[in-house]
């Protein structure tokens, strides 16, 4: 129990100090009469904001979150291995991972390289545009 807490004092300690040193600006006061070039999602949606781009809503929103809701709820079906060790179980951690992945994807796409009007913007031509 001792690490743990150490754990956590280390993290907390560290969010202390990040905090203070680096300087996270407020925007002006929001204004209902004007929305911000790009509106853009809060970060947990982004990944469906990104896919809204690309597919019909009906795709992006509906039947793509299902597949993979569907597909994370028959994983412990699908890989019905009973050892606990993480080298036996090849079929679930690349289920995983490759939900994470595309997960990391979707919301690094739609948070840096998406700039003024929902564009695609590269990040290393006019700099990385992040604003949520």
């Amino acid at each position: 129990m001792a690490g743990e807490f150490l754990a956590v004092l280390s993290v907390t300690a560290l969010l202390v100090i990040v905090s203070v040193f680096v300087n996270a600006e407020l925007r002006e006061l929001a204004n209902i009469n004007v929305t911000p070039n790009p509106s853009k999602a809060p970060w947990y949606f982004l990944g469906l904001q990104e896919l809204l781009r690309y597919f019909h809503p009906q795709v992006a929103g509906v039947s793509i979150p299902q597949w993979l809701i569907l597909g994370l709820m028959a994983a412990p079906y699908i890989d019905r291995n009973p050892s606990n060790k993480p080298g036996d179980r090849k079929l679930a951690i690349s289920m995983w991972t490759i939900f994470m992945l595309m997960f990391a994807i979707l919301g690094m796409l739609g948070s840096i390289m998406r700039g003024p009007g929902f564009n695609f913007v590269y990040p290393w031509d006019a700099g990385i545009f992040f604003e949520l």
